[in-house]
């Protein structure tokens, strides 16, 4: 016989999907989320916003989570207005993770094939 949970009913209202899932507030204000494209190919991963790190490591980074070492990219984000900017050194990158809320989002084309 094999016995399993049974939801007992509430008077609470019911979450919607994205609340059952989403990080509680406290843990969030340190992290922050990104989505990255690569060509057709989306990645979605947290950094700490304070964290230890600076361009280098974010650009050696997004290389190993695309899974494309020793490919020479540009990245870009979308800041609050919608507008892509460069991130190619540290003070970018700090500026483009301080000011991500709620989600960072990250640009990479290739360096030859962006004029």
């Amino acid at each position: 016989m094999v016995l399993s949970a049974v939801p007992q009913p509430t008077n609470q209202p019911r979450m919607s999907r994205q609340q059952q899932h989403r990080t509680p507030l406290k843990l969030t204000d340190n992290v922050v989320e990104v989505k990255s494209k690569f060509e057709a190919e989306y990645r979605r991963f947290a950094l700490r916003r304070n964290g230890p790190g600076g361009f280098q490591e974010f650009y050696h980074l997004l290389q190993t989570i695309h899974h494309i070492p020793g490919v020479d990219v540009l990245l870009g984000y979308a800041d609050v207005h919608g507008d892509l900017l460069p991130i190619n050194n540290d003070d970018n990158f700090h500026k483009a993770v301080s000011s991500a809320n709620p989600l960072l989002r990250i640009i990479i084309s290739k360096k030859d094939a962006a004029v």
